[in-house]
């Protein structure tokens, strides 16, 4: 593999891999302050990029709005969620797989629901970043690459900063780990439930604009874009938001190599194969805390 060509597809699985980070810390948010495997996390991601390319073909916005627009989508979307049906089941105390099944029943209905509002043909966005090439190390690469990573890395960031020093996510924090300690000390944990869905599915909307600008929007990309951020989440271990972050960078790297290897036609199998030896191998992930198994 030539240099230039390495230095593309290093850029590619890093902006791919950020991706699926930040839907994967979204899914280990959930496992770890409900317990839920959520499988509508894609969708929360597709809506958030057609909210997005609504914004940009009606508004005609720039990309901070367009980005606002996803995030916002998505969690609005996932706040409907917690409180219109998970809430409802867990307060009805039924078995923690119904909740589970519920979230398979969310991702139709979003699916569905897409196709209605906004067709079943893929929308492609309009131009969201520069066209010309950036020179990295003498190389010319793709813009929308280096945006899409840093643009990335600055949500992790601010995620990071927002857990270690705000109120509401340390509450959120403490209610995770003990609901029960948590209301001891006055922390309202169905709040702090709501405001992890809320932080969840925006994380997911702003993947969905990024994923969107890349490639196209439509009303069926988040379900193997999920199944693969779950693959990333598992890689790092579920409950675990490091790991989130480095299992969805290592994932894209090793699903981009792969394809640029082997052969792209084989992307998705390789994410699967991934998976199985995980499930074999370390199935708490490179940072799964004791007791928590997929």
């Amino acid at each position: 593999m030539a240099y230039d060509q390495l230095l593309q597809t290093l850029l590619g699985g890093l902006a791919i891999g950020c991706i699926y980070s930040l839907i994967a810390l979204g899914i280990s948010m959930i496992v770890r302050a409900t317990d839920i495997m959520h499988f509508a996390q894609g969708e929360f991601m597709m809506i958030g990029a057609m909210a997005g390319f609504s914004g940009a073909m009606l508004g005609n916005l720039p990309l901070p709005f367009v980005l606002l627009a996803g995030t916002l989508g998505g969690g609005l979307i996932a706040v409907a969620a917690e409180l219109g049906i998970y809430r409802v089941l867990r307060r009805r105390r039924v078995p923690l797989i119904n909740v589970v099944i519920s979230t398979i029943g969310v991702s139709i209905i979003l699916q569905n629901g897409a196709r209605l509002a906004w067709g079943s043909e893929p929308l492609a966005y309009p131009r969201l970043f520069e066209a010309g090439g950036v020179s990295v190390l003498g190389f010319n690469v793709a813009p929308q690459l280096l945006w899409i990573v840093g643009l990335s890395l600055a949500i992790m960031a601010a995620l990071t900063v927002f857990f270690r020093f705000s109120r509401t996510g340390i509450a959120m924090q403490a209610a995770a780990q003990d609901p029960d300690a948590a209301r001891l000390m006055g922390i309202s944990v169905e709040r702090a439930t709501v405001n992890t869905f809320a932080v969840a599915g925006m994380m997911a909307g702003a993947a969905g604009v990024l994923l969107g600008s890349l490639f196209f929007a439509s009303f069926n990309m988040g379900f193997a874009t999920g199944i693969k951020a779950f693959v990333a989440a598992t890689l790092g271990g579920l409950g675990s938001v490091p790991g989130a972050m480095v299992g969805g960078l290592l994932f894209g790297l090793i699903e981009t190599f792969a394809g640029s290897v082997i052969s792209t036609s084989y992307k998705d199998a390789i994410g699967m194969v991934t998976l199985i030896i995980i499930l074999l191998f370390a199935p708490m992930g490179l940072f799964g805390r004791q007791g928590r198994q997929v």
